[in-house]
């Protein structure tokens, strides 16, 4: 596994979506890029990187640079990242924690429930036996 993949995957483990996850990393790792060189370099097809990007310029991390084609089409753009790394690692963080939060309510949900069927379990057996 690369750096850039090892990033991914931990930020898409805390709680970031795939997309997300993946062009963060991607830019990290090896800078400014355009979309057919994101496209290329993480698999993802050029409307996830377009949608993918949106979401990251409107939290202010990336900042889009047109960059005319040759021929006919729409212009491409070149990504860059614009936010310092501690706020791009805060962010995570907090979404990290959010996450362990929801499993930990999931969690208590789940042994409350539970408890709550074993008593009735235990109290419907014990009343078969006594019937028996």
């Amino acid at each position: 596994m690369t750096r850039a993949s090892d990033l991914q995957e931990a930020l898409h483990r805390l709680g970031a979506k795939r997309v997300e996850s993946t062009l963060v990393a991607a830019l990290l790792a090896e800078g400014p890029l355009g979309t057919r060189d994101l496209v290329e370099r993480t698999g993802l097809r050029q409307p996830e990187v377009s949608v993918g990007m949106r979401a990251l310029r409107d939290r202010g991390w990336v900042s889009a640079q047109t960059v005319p084609r040759e021929g006919r089409g729409r212009p491409m753009h070149r990504y860059l990242l614009e936010t310092d790394l501690a706020s791009i690692r805060r962010h995570y963080e907090e979404l990290g924690k959010a996450t362990i939060h929801e499993v930990e309510e999931a969690l208590r949900t789940v042994r409350r429930q539970l408890g709550h069927m074993r008593h009735a379990e235990g109290g419907t057996r014990a009343a078969d036996a006594h019937a028996a």
